[in-house]
């Protein structure tokens, strides 16, 4: 099962990692990427380099950000390869563990006939 996973924060407080939660979040990065759980992570700049695509009755419109009105901004995302969803639910709680206070929304992604996305 893959899992994208968005990972969100209060946009009142958006701040740079520390160095301690850089090094232990590439550590966890790396033990999750050797054993397969892990596809690909990312993190975004805090809501500054941010842009909204909509269509609407067949119009197109493109915003810019960054979105005061915006209560959460997107601090990065994680794709997860796990046998199930507890495993992709451990594995945000330990990155919450590093990173505080925010929230993990996981999408469970639509598998193909063959098995894969």
């Amino acid at each position: 099962m893959r899992f994208l996973s968005i990972v969100t924060r209060p946009a009142s407080a958006p701040r740079i990692p520390t160095q301690d939660e850089i090094e232990r979040s590439v550590a966890l990065i790396s033990e999750l990427a050797s054993a397969g759980s892990l596809a690909d992570a990312g993190g975004t700049w805090p809501g500054l380099l941010e842009l909204q695509v909509t269509r609407k009755g067949g119009d197109y419109s493109v915003v810019d950000g960054p979105f005061t009105e915006a209560k959460e901004i997107v601090g990065g995302y994680f794709l997860f390869d796990v046998p199930d969803r507890e495993a992709a639910i451990a594995f945000s709680r330990r990155f919450l563990d590093i990173s505080g206070d925010g929230t993990f929304h996981l999408h469970q992604i639509i598998e193909g006939p063959s098995g894969e996305a």
